[in-house]
């Protein structure tokens, strides 16, 4: 008996060596396909909002790129260096202001020839530049000399980083630069746009210090050292004024970087883009432990399933031994096996029967809601043929029959309404109807003449306060633009009900590409701690059986097919004030979109 061990023992010994390197070189084999490909898919995404981001970045500068230009060859600005008085100093303050407001620049300034700031556009705040020397800046000296400068640097006199672009002022009579008209901009709505988008991404200069960053703490760090000489220049420039510039991770052999430092440092893959500007450098840092897990997640997998197929095979094993059992053992093993499949089919019997209740209990939920939000639209233009029924059989009775008639008409518009919101909701699945101009302010009309009767009787003061010309139509359709109205008002009116002086004040705002409707109470206001929720399906702050917390989800949801927007504040009077704003129907944007719609 012995002796036959003794000669198989070996080969089953390096039997199981061979098959554990093979096992294992499928599992370093998964690893590595399942890290390859998260890395590129990494990559891809990285590229993409790499794109995105120069792209943006590249837009916001170059809408400020020929303002400078335009600026020098305005004779108030050269007076003001050529002949400065009192009174072309004020001017090309007063002038320098108005345009940085109008341009959205966070300073735009007049230097002369020395460098000596002699007007700005924040000539009237703590900060202003006037009397300050910025000659020793880059883009004052390469103004001068070059006809155009560009920086980027921390301001010496407010602290706050900016991008300076100048040109400079030339003398209409002899040609020789009078001065440096420069444009200070501010970017740190990007960075903030980079961190809402839970993204690591930063910006650097040409001597690899982050000027950008999505996270705060790494701006004004280093990506590699710095040689003296570009240390020195950074100095004497008061780039960063006196940070210290210190490094902010170290770069691996293979191009990532590890930022931190022992159980609190991350590895980052650095992929970066050069930037048009200043020698600039995008990156996005994509953190490499998500991909480490990813394959490692991978490599479970396959020695799971190793492990599986190698049960599989030492019970397939068993089986084959069981079977030159003796057949009273072979019986109890098919009993038992017979045992386990009954259990199994009464298992996904029961399962299936489950999951056919469940399915049903949602096809019914999906129906509750449904309805609910019917009711809830339907319920508004029943209201007002209340009303107007109402109204109706008051003048009949008086004898009034032409102004009954006039009710009676409102009541055949009101369900003329109704019709065709029916027929949208036979349409919900497809998106909203086509658009054309709607004057709001005729809507805005139309619904506080239906609830007239409700602001009479809680005693609501309506205060609407428009311009004395005709406001410009919005882009969109009668039927939705009068339910946004109507639940607006009279979710206003809820608010008001216990108010002793109740006020309601109503504003329509144009502007250059869109018209803004404001709607503010008197309120006891909104709790800061349910603003982020207010839009949501089915919240409400009513008692039950008041609300069903639909009409501000609806709103929020005309509002976005619309391709407006809407927000909801409160004021610091008391009371709170919805803000809604929806293009106009002549501008470009609205008709790309009507287009975009079309096809």
């Amino acid at each position: 008996m012995n002796a036959p061990t003794t000669v198989t023992r070996p080969w089953h010994l390096a039997l199981l060596g061979g098959a554990g390197l093979l096992a294992a070189a499928l599992w370093w084999g998964v690893w590595q396909w399942q890290f390859q490909q998260s890395l590129e898919v990494a990559r891809q995404h990285a590229q993409n909002r790499l794109s995105l981001y120069s792209t943006t970045l590249e837009g916001a500068l170059a809408r400020f790129a020929y303002l400078p230009r335009l600026l020098a060859s305005q004779p108030r600005l050269r007076a003001a260096v050529d002949a400065p008085s009192g009174a072309t100093l004020e001017r090309a303050n007063r002038y320098l202001e108005r345009v940085a407001a109008d341009a959205g620049a966070e300073a735009i300034f007049l230097l002369d020839r020395q460098g000596h700031t002699v007007a700005s556009s924040n000539h009237a705040t703590v900060d202003s530049f006037i009397g300050h020397h910025y000659g020793f800046r880059p883009y004052f000296q390469d103004a001068l000399h070059r006809g155009e400068g560009e920086f980027f640097a921390i301001g010496s006199t407010t602290e706050r980083a900016g991008y300076f672009i100048s040109t400079p002022v030339i003398s209409a009579a002899d040609g020789q630069a009078l001065g440096v008209v420069a444009i200070k901009v501010a970017l740190e709505s990007l960075q903030a746009s980079w961190r809402r988008a839970g993204e690591t991404v930063l910006l650097s200069d040409a001597n690899g210090v982050v000027i950008l960053s999505s996270r705060p703490g790494w701006r004004y760090r280093t990506l590699a050292p710095i040689g003296p000489a570009a240390m020195d220049e950074i100095r004497q420039q008061r780039q960063f004024l006196e940070r210290p510039l210190e490094r902010l991770g170290e770069v691996l052999a293979d191009g990532s970087l590890v930022i931190g430092s022992g159980s609190v440092s991350e590895r980052y893959l650095d992929l970066s883009r050069a930037q048009r500007r200043l020698g600039w450098t995008m990156h996005y840092l994509v953190p490499m432990r998500p991909l480490y897990q990813d394959a490692r997640n991978a490599f479970l997998a396959a020695a799971g399933a190793t492990l599986v197929l190698v049960l599989l095979g030492l019970w397939l094993r068993e089986r084959q031994k069981r079977h030159r059992l003796r057949d009273r053992e072979a019986r109890i093993v098919r009993e038992a096996n017979e045992h386990l499949e009954s259990r199994v089919i009464e298992r996904t019997r029961a399962l299936q029967e489950a999951q056919e209740e469940l399915v049903q209990a949602g096809k019914l939920a999906s129906l509750g809601t449904m309805a609910a939000g019917i009711a809830h639209e339907l319920n508004q233009p029943l209201s007002g043929i209340r009303t107007y029924a109402a109204n109706g059989a008051r003048l009949m009775a008086r004898g009034r029959h032409d102004a009954a008639e006039g009710n009676f008409a409102r009541i055949q518009s009101l369900c003329d309404r109704q019709d065709a919101l029916i027929r949208q909701l036979r349409l919900f699945a497809r998106r909203g109807g086509s658009r054309e101009p709607i004057d709001l302010e005729e809507r805005l009309a139309f619904v506080l003449e239906l609830l007239d009767e409700r602001l009479r009787r809680q005693g609501v003061e309506v205060a609407l306060d428009r311009d004395a010309s005709p406001c410009p139509p919005v882009l969109g359709d009668t039927l939705r633009i009068e339910q946004l109205l109507t639940n607006l008002l009279r979710n206003a009116l809820d608010a008001l009900a216990t108010v002793e002086r109740p006020r309601l004040a109503i504003a329509l705002v144009p502007g250059e590409e869109s018209l803004t409707l404001r709607i503010a109470d008197n309120g006891p206001g909104i709790d800061e701690a349910i603003l982020s929720r207010l839009f949501d399906p089915f919240f409400t702050t009513k008692a039950v059986g008041d609300g069903l917390g639909l009409g501000l989800f609806i709103c929020f949801g005309i509002v976005q097919d619309l391709e407006g927007r809407i927000t909801a504040t409160n004021l610091e009077r008391g009371g709170a004030c919805f803000e809604v704003t929806l293009p106009l129907a002549a501008t470009p944007t609205s008709l790309a979109g009507d287009a975009r719609d079309a096809d």
